[in-house]
């Protein structure tokens, strides 16, 4: 891993394709318009092949700069992960890594965060017991490794997903489903509920009808959700020429009722596979399940697009009953696939100290959104 080199992209017609849509131009110019930078690099490796690696930037005050890389680096990915010496080799070339990124980042970076596309296992097989420490990816002691590499207080990207292969036939697709959900597609169809689909720049046109359900969605659910323009500013970059090369296309599903919006999707269509990005639906005809219906659709278009895989893009680690998104563990599932279990987010502080204290205001803040702001919300429903 010493002969580790790395270019930064001065030109945009970038040769190297992105293996991830959020290691894509696309997606780093998306987040430009939501307060980050980035710097995009070609990065060599003896033994390796040459990979694109997008670094997004934010300043967060007083701390300094945030380095963060979304499921990258986009190689050591088919190792076997219950391996010692798989571990050993992806924590020192992540440590190699961010020791050549440094000189390159601004100079007030504070911390290297990585979301690794590294796939790993479960140690436990106690569901009430779960801990991200059961993967054994990275060794460590203390929450510390001899090389400053450390589990995130939280993940960033979902670590855990199911994976359908769309390389099969679509009666392979809808065997692979579960009983109740091949009939709760039938059922959809049979009530007389139907699918729409808005891709590419049409996307945009429908962003109200998608918000208000998904307004609805986070009243009933307790989530917090992005401002209206930020779907719109997806939606629109989307379709902007510049990004025509990347071959990502922005989509928006609407299941209607008797012309009624009853749930939406918004999907993303890429080289590298179709992922499920956001859904809502309204708490009216929920019995019509317009939501298999809307999945199966979309996973027919994601396969004519020529995607070999759709990613259903987060569940709970594992089927816990207990687990407060168990419901959206069973949905996804029930479509059949391979349940992938990442890494998750992986830190390398560069300043100590900044770090720490920027560790103890994120965990300030997740227990804040995850405990206190939803006991609040709960005690304002009842009263």
């Amino acid at each position: 891993m010493n002969t580790l080199t790395i270019k930064e992209c001065t030109d945009m017609t970038v040769k190297t394709p992105a293996q991830h849509f959020l290691q894509s131009r696309f997606w780093a110019e998306f987040k430009k318009e939501q307060g980050w930078s980035y710097q995009q690099y070609e990065v060599h490796a003896a033994g390796t092949r040459s990979f694109l690696l997008t670094v997004l930037l934010r300043q967060l005050s007083p701390f300094g700069f945030l380095a963060y890389i979304p499921m990258g680096p986009s190689i050591l990915t088919d190792y076997n992960s219950q391996l010692p010496e798989t571990a050993e080799k992806r924590k020192l070339f992540l440590v190699n890594l961010a020791e050549k990124l440094v000189p390159l980042l601004p100079t007030y970076v504070f911390l290297i965060r990585f979301d690794p596309p590294w796939e790993c296992v479960i140690r436990s097989g106690n569901t009430q017991a779960f801990s991200r420490q059961d993967f054994p990816l990275i060794p460590c002691t203390g929450g510390k490794t001899p090389c400053s590499l450390r589990k995130a207080a939280s993940d960033i990207q979902p670590p855990d997903t199911v994976l359908l292969d769309l390389g099969q036939p679509l009666d392979a697709l809808l065997a692979q489903c579960k009983p109740k959900w091949r009939y709760n597609i039938r059922l959809a169809e049979k009530k007389g509920v139907q699918v729409r689909c808005f891709p590419g720049s049409q996307a945009e046109d429908v962003i109200p009808i998608f918000y208000r359900l998904y307004r609805e969605t986070a009243a009933r659910d307790g989530i917090a959700i992005h401002s209206e323009n930020y779907y719109h500013s997806l939606c629109r970059l989307a379709v902007d020429p510049a990004f025509d090369t990347e071959r990502i296309l922005i989509s928006i599903y609407i299941a209607y009722f008797e012309e009624k919006p009853l749930a939406a999707i918004i999907t993303l269509f890429s080289p590298s596979g179709a992922v499920y990005l956001y859904g809502a639906s309204s708490n009216e005809h929920r019995n019509l399940m317009p939501a298999y219906l809307l999945q199966w659709q979309a996973i027919q278009d994601a396969q004519k697009y020529g995607c070999l895989s759709y990613d259903f893009y987060g569940i709970p680690p594992t089927d816990d009953s207990h687990h407060p998104m168990y419901g959206l563990y069973r949905f996804k599932t029930g479509f059949g696939g391979v349940i992938i279990h990442r890494v998750g987010t992986l830190d390398i502080p560069v300043r100590g100290f900044r770090y720490r204290l920027y560790s103890c205001a994120e965990q300030l803040r997740a227990f804040w959104f995850k405990n206190l702001k939803k006991k609040l919300r709960v005690h304002s429903r009842k009263s």
